[in-house]
C-alpha cells in the first residue's frame, strides 16, 4: 500500500435477482432494549437493520447482512460491547422507498439505538427522516453514493468510500499506468452509473488527461453496438474506457467491445467486484480493471473476515468485497459504543461524528472532519487470467466534490 499524504476522503451494487427472507440474530427476544444503561454490565446493544433483502438492493444487502450477523456473534462470543450483548435486528424494506419508514419506525419501537440503512440513498431517505425524529443516527454499510448523507434531510453517514473517491482513485491509477486519453459512458437511470463517469472525468483531466467522448446506455440492455461502434470509429482509440456499469452489462459490453476490435482498457467500480463478470465475459474480462473496497491480500483481516464468514454460514460469500463492508458498520458501531460509554442513541451519533482511526475490516475509518462520507481507502483489482489480482491501495490525492 502506498503512503500519500494531504487526503480528504470521503458501491454499489449489481442490480442481480438475489431472494432472502430477513432475519434476526443476537440476544433475548423478551428484551426490547430500551437503550438505558444499568450501569452493570446489563442491558444491549439494539442495532436494527433496514434493508432490501428482496429486490434491487439484494445484492448488496443479504452479503452486507450476512456479514453483519457474523460479526456481531463474534463480538458476542468475545464478551459483547462494553459487556452488552448486541442484538442485531433485520427487517426487509423489499427495496421499496415507501416502506422505508414504515420498517424504520418498526425497528425503533423494537429498541433500535443505531440504524443500518438500506443500499441505495432513494431507499434510504425514508429511514434517515424517521430515525432523526428519535435521534436516531442512519449508516448504509455499501452504499457509495455521497448523497446518502443528506438525502434524508439529516446527516446520515456512508460507510463504504464514496463514488467521487473510487472514481478518483480509478483515474489516478490509469494516469500512473500512463494512458492519456479516456472515454466514458454513462447511465442516468441511477445516480451511481451517471456520476461515476463524471467523478473519473475530473479526476482524469486534473490530473493532466483528456476525455474524448462519451456516450449513454440503458441499465439491462442487451446490444451495445451503437456504443461500440462510436468507439471502434475513433483514431486514435482511446487509451481507457471508463464506466459505471455493472454485471451481466459490463459481459455484454467487453465481449462487444473487443469482437469490434478495440484494444482500450477497460476500467470500472466496486460493482464489477463478483464472479458473475467473469463467468459471463470469459476470456474477454482479463484486463478489467475496477476499484473495489478490499482485497484478501495473505495476513489482511478481510481474508480473515472472509474465511470467519464462510465457515460462520457454510459457504462462500457470493460478493465477498460487498460482505465485509458488513462487517465494517458492525466495527463503527462498536467503536462509537464504546467511545459513547453509552447505548444512548444521541450520545452514540455524537460518538460516529468524532470517530478516527478506527480498525475495520477494510483498513481505518474516519469520521471527524468529515460530511458523513468517511476517509478510507480504495483497492485497485485487476482481472488477469480469469482471477482478481490484486494491483494497489491508496486514498486519492485529488477527490473530486461530491
Amino acid at each position: 500500500m502506498r503512503s500519500r499524504k494531504g487526503f480528504t476522503l470521503l458501491a454499489l451494487l449489481a442490480l442481480l435477482a438475489l431472494a432472502m427472507v430477513a432475519v434476526g440474530c443476537g440476544g433475548d427476544d423478551g428484551d426490547t432494549g430500551d437503550g438505558g444503561d444499568t450501569g452493570d454490565g446489563g442491558g444491549k446493544v439494539i442495532i436494527g437493520a433496514v434493508l432490501g433483502m428482496t429486490g434491487d438492493a439484494a445484492p448488496g444487502d443479504v452479503p452486507a447482512s450476512e456479514a453483519m450477523e457474523y460479526a456481531v456473534d463474534e463480538i458476542n462470543k468475545a464478551g459483547g460491547i462494553d459487556g452488552k450483548q448486541v442484538e442485531l435486528i433485520i427487517k426487509d424494506m423489499k427495496s421499496d422507498p415507501a416502506l422505508a419508514s414504515t420498517v424504520t419506525q418498526e425497528l425503533l419501537d423494537a429498541g433500535a439505538q443505531v440504524i443500518v440503512g438500506p443500499a441505495f440513498p432513494g431507499m434510504g431517505a425514508g429511514a434517515v427522516s424517521t430515525a432523526a425524529k428519535e435521534n436516531v443516527t442512519v449508516l448504509s454499510a455499501c452504499s457509495t453514493q455521497p448523497e446518502y448523507t443528506v438525502v434524508g434531510g439529516t446527516k446520515a453517514y456512508l460507510v463504504a468510500f464514496g463514488d467521487n473517491v473510487q472514481a478518483a482513485a480509478a483515474a489516478e491509477y490509469a494516469l500512473e499506468q500512463g494512458y492519456k486519453t479516456a472515454y466514458t459512458l454513462t447511465s442516468p437511470d441511477l445516480s451511481y452509473t451517471e456520476r461515476l463517469p463524471e467523478f473519473f472525468t475530473d479526476a482524469f483531466e486534473n490530473g493532466g488527461g483528456t476525455t474524448v467522448g462519451n456516450d449513454t446506455f440503458t441499465i439491462g440492455q442487451q446490444d451495445f453496438a451503437a456504443q461500440v461502434t462510436k468507439i471502434a470509429a475513433l483514431d486514435p482509440a482511446p487509451d481507457v474506457v471508463y464506466t459505471g456499469m455493472f454485471p451481466p452489462d459490463t459481459a455484454v459490453f467487453v465481449r462487444q467491445l473487443r469482437a469490434a476490435g478495440v484494444e482500450s482498457a477497460l476500467y470500472g467500480a466496486d460493482g464489477c467486484d463478483q464472479q458473475p463478470l467473469i463467468d459471463q465475459a470469459g476470456k474477454d474480462a482479463d484486463g478489467i480493471v475496477f476499484s473495489t473496497h478490499g482485497y484478501p491480500t495473505p495476513g489482511s483481516r478481510f481474508e480473515e473476515f472472509v474465511a470467519g464468514l464462510e465457515e460462520f454460514q457454510g459457504k462462500p460469500p457470493e460478493a465477498p468485497a460487498l460482505a465485509t463492508t458488513g462487517g465494517d458498520v458492525i466495527e463503527v458501531i462498536k467503536a462509537a459504543v464504546e467511545k459513547a460509554g453509552s447505548t444512548d442513541p444521541v450520545a452514540i451519533g455524537d460518538a460516529v461524528a468524532q470517530l478516527q482511526d478506527v480498525e475495520v475490516v477494510n483498513g481505518t475509518i474516519t469520521y471527524a472532519g468529515t460530511n458523513g462520507v468517511p476517509q478510507k481507502t480504495v483497492a485497485i483489482v485487476e482481472i488477469e487470467d480469469g482471477q482478481f489480482v490484486f494491483r494497489d491501495q491508496f486514498i486519492p490525492s485529488y477527490i473530486p466534490e461530491p
